[in-house]
């Protein structure tokens, strides 16, 4: 990861092409985040991820978003097909408990689906806060409208991802469950006040403020920024670390989101001068990603140490030979208490 470009890059289809092989090993991305459109199967998608690192290294970042229900990369039959988020938030009004040692399996299962295949790094989970304006892009990828219940699975998640060998991003910080538009489309705009925010949205995000890596959300909070969206706003940027206490790296949702204005170089400018650590660039476009990568800053010393030592610390934790009896209990979980199937 040294000398690498604090950028991580989607790619085009299912193998590199002769451009992107070109156009990576000029620039040296941080990683590659990977869509439904570079998997066709397992064997594959793991000939993929190691053409990748033999370009990147074999501490590149490998991304995914797989956060279970209709946000799901790998699915049947190369994964089995996770829950939606909002499934386990039924699941933690009738037991808490239960809800957090299902979630657990549940992240823990799914990220050794992924570590399996050489994917480190799991843009999951949400911690959106459901509320009544929340625009059906979030929808039941939120596990509830109650910020505690949010702010507990969402830890069970991140904590089953880590011990599975999986860094997690928690999203989209400092939540994108009040906007009542779809950040791919538009800007959305929260009109808010703080203090009514910091009782609701904002709390899982601080409750989780220990986690390595965080993803924005291509938002306008009027009461934080009236003029920039979180990603570009500098004044968000120290919100987030001082008020919220966020000590981990911040990396930027896609830039190429219709939230954002200006070309990709502007975009990129404006994200980095607002303190940002980390730009996220997906479409694949062999053109666009050049430009990207050409105007990405070499990743900080402090944000490769921050990132190593995230690595270093999963990867020592002792795997269990677990998974079998893991899959029976989360059927058994599902089934007895929302009479829910799942094939594991």
């Amino acid at each position: 990861m040294k000398n690498s470009r604090s950028i991580i890059v989607g790619i085009s289809g299912l193998i590199l092409n002769k451009n992107e092989i070109s156009i990576l090993k000029r620039y040296l991305p941080l990683g590659i985040i990977l869509f439904s459109r570079n998997i066709k199967d397992k064997f594959q998608l793991v000939q993929l991820v190691n053409q990748i690192k033999g370009l990147l290294g074999n501490n590149c970042l490998i991304l995914i978003d797989q956060e279970g229900g209709r946000v799901q990369r790998l699915k049947q039959p190369n994964c089995p097909n996770y829950p939606a988020l909002e499934i386990y938030g039924k699941l933690a009004i009738k037991s808490i408990k239960i809800a957090k040692r299902a979630v657990y399996l549940n992240y823990y299962l799914l990220g050794s689906d992924l570590i399996d295949i050489g994917i480190n790094v799991n843009c999951a989970p949400c911690l959106d806060v459901i509320s009544e304006y929340t625009h059906s892009v979030i929808g039941n990828r939120s596990f509830s409208k109650d910020p505690n219940i949010v702010s507990l699975l969402g830890k069970m998640a991140c904590n089953g991802l880590m011990d599975s060998g999986v860094l997690p991003i928690i999203k989209h910080i400092p939540g994108h469950g009040r906007a009542s538009s779809d950040s791919h489309l538009s800007l959305p705009v929260v009109k808010e006040k703080i203090e009514f925010l910091e009782n609701s949205d904002f709390i899982p995000f601080r409750v989780l403020s220990k986690m390595p890596i965080a993803m924005t959300a291509h938002i306008l909070y009027k009461d934080i920024d009236a003029k920039w969206p979180i990603t570009q706003s500098k004044i968000a940027n120290n919100y987030i670390k001082k008020k919220l206490n966020y000590r981990g790296i911040l990396i930027s949702d896609d830039i190429e989101m219709s939230a954002l204005s200006g070309d990709i170089k502007s975009r990129i400018e404006s994200i980095y001068e607002a303190g940002y650590d980390i730009i996220l660039h997906c479409s694949g476009k062999n053109k666009d990603t050049e430009v990207a990568l050409k105007n990405g800053k070499i990743l900080d010393n402090n944000i490769l140490k921050k990132l190593q030592l995230s690595l270093d610390k999963i990867q020592k934790i002792n795997k269990l030979s677990c998974l079998s009896s893991y899959k029976i209990e989360l059927c058994d979980i599902l089934k007895k208490y929302l009479n829910y199937n799942i094939s594991l």
